[in-house]
């Protein structure tokens, strides 16, 4: 494989089979705005990657002046299409392009980019001082979490259910928790996801394979209902069981693009008769619900949180290997689920 400055010019694919593998990388010159960046540190997002490579769902365009999707003409995808994976990278500016203002050689940065060694590219941004490299990695799960806190409107004294243990989820459990609810139980089926919903502020945790119903036995967590039930599992069966869990009135807020059919959700029983409100929380929609809460002012107030202390990502990313076995263990994200939490490489 080439190399430049020293370091070997190669990425990480995947195909749908979730059989990745590296490939050589190709850099041309660097273009006006763009900084060459060599990786240290990478971290996957397992829920929008999943959905790229196995495209359950047809490939509509969004209409931004209509806000409708276009059905009559899908778009056309390859699902053994080997596809770059991938999230979020950290690492050290090696060159910089003309018109780049604001950063220069040496300057550790961070920004999206998937598993490969070097990067081109004009998204990266200065690491601000005190943010580790896996909270930087942790900010887009971060984002996500806090916008679907604040649709949910958590306030001082209430109680929060959220439904799956990602790293969203996580964040959404420690997030509710800053907010001001004085119980947040974590539902998740692994029993290490719940071990490590504990550190992120849950006062119980639930595995729900273990609850035979589970919308009279919520009554014994939250006897009258939770106040806010934020469903970050994109599971319509999860979303089902949010319906049962939230309190008369409540608001349940599901933060994920659900996929396949919808069999599992059944809008009838407590959603009809307890007046529920289901509030879609997506941070990076435009604009957001709030003047003056742009998804910006909700990634400076993240970076703000993680650098001062106040917010935590325990254990996340994880695992984190290197890049001898980065490819059997982002192989996991499809095949051994429960092992995996955040995949990351350390180059």
């Amino acid at each position: 494989m080439a190399e430049i400055d020293g370091v070997e010019l190669k990425r990480l694919v995947s195909n749908c089979a979730y059989r990745p593998r590296w490939e050589p990388l190709e850099l041309g010159e660097l273009k006006p705005g763009e900084v060459r960046v060599t990786s240290e540190f990478t971290a996957a997002k397992h829920g929008t990657e999943k959905s790229n490579l196995l495209k359950e769902e047809p490939g509509f365009k969004y209409q931004r002046d209509t806000r409708v999707f276009d059905r009559l003409n899908p778009s056309k995808s390859d699902p053994e299409q080997w596809r770059t994976v991938g999230n979020t990278t950290v690492g050290t500016v090696t060159a910089v392009g003309n018109d780049v203002k604001d950063l220069k050689e040496g300057d550790r940065v961070y920004g999206y980019g998937g598993f490969q060694t070097v990067h081109q590219s004009a998204r990266f941004k200065l690491l601000p001082e005190g943010l580790t490299p896996e909270a930087a990695c942790c900010l887009d799960p971060a984002d996500f979490a806090l916008a679907a806190v604040r649709d949910g409107q958590v306030r001082i004294g209430e109680t929060v259910v959220v439904f799956g243990m990602g790293a969203i989820g996580l964040f959404a459990v420690q997030l509710a928790r800053m907010s001001g609810a004085v119980d947040v139980i974590a539902v998740d089926p692994i029993a290490e996801r719940r071990e490590l919903a504990m550190k992120h502020g849950a006062t119980e945790t639930v595995d729900p394979n273990e609850v035979q119903d589970f919308g009279s036995e919520s009554r014994k967590w939250v006897p009258n209902g939770a106040d806010v039930t934020i469903e970050a599992s994109g599971s319509y069966h999860a979303l089902n069981l949010a319906l049962q869990t939230t309190r008369y009135a409540g608001t349940i807020v599901p933060l994920a693009f659900y996929q396949g059919g919808a069999q599992a959700l059944n809008l009838g029983y407590e959603f009809h008769q307890n007046q529920l409100n289901i509030i879609s929380a997506r941070a990076c929609s435009h604009p957001q619900r709030e003047l003056y809460w742009e998804e910006d002012r909700i990634v400076e107030t993240l970076i703000r949180l993680f650098a001062q202390g106040d917010l935590n990502p325990y254990g996340l990313p994880g695992p984190i290997v290197g890049t001898e076995t980065l490819a059997e263990t982002y192989g996991k994200i499809r095949h051994a689920p429960d092992e995996v939490l955040k995949v990351a490489v350390r180059y």
